[in-house]
């Protein structure tokens, strides 16, 4: 995880305390299970399927799978599937997300945070 910063963002009746910001960036076909400290949930800021350089998850792929560095789609099932959740799984894969570049070797690229919220 990277800063451990503590904010509080006031939402309302609602109160929000989040720790830093966490950042990983899954090759295609892999599955990863991101989770927060116990009574902590998920919310994802972003998340992108596709690829934007041809060094990021390049290792044993040939040049031609790592040409196209300008497509990718918004991975809004991440969200769906992870904001509101201690843990989920995410599988990087044209199953899930659609295939935004065929014949490219893509990777999904998600920043979340884990926040506690609660009702005053």
């Amino acid at each position: 995880m990277t800063s451990r910063l503590l904010f509080l963002l006031l939402l309302g009746n609602m109160f929000c305390e989040a720790f830093g910001t966490n950042h990983f960036i899954l090759c295609e076909n892999s599955t990863i299970h991101p989770m927060c400290d116990a009574g902590w949930i998920i919310y994802v800021d972003s998340a992108d399927y596709g690829r934007h350089d041809s060094t990021t998850c390049s290792f044993g792929r040939p040049p031609s799978e790592l040409q196209n560095t300008s497509c990718s789609t918004l991975a809004d099932v991440v969200a769906e599937n992870c904001t509101g959740e201690n843990s989920c799984s995410i599988t990087a894969s044209n199953d899930v997300f659609g295939d935004p570049c065929v014949g490219t070797f893509k990777y999904l690229d998600v920043t979340y945070e884990c926040t506690f919220w609660f009702l005053p």
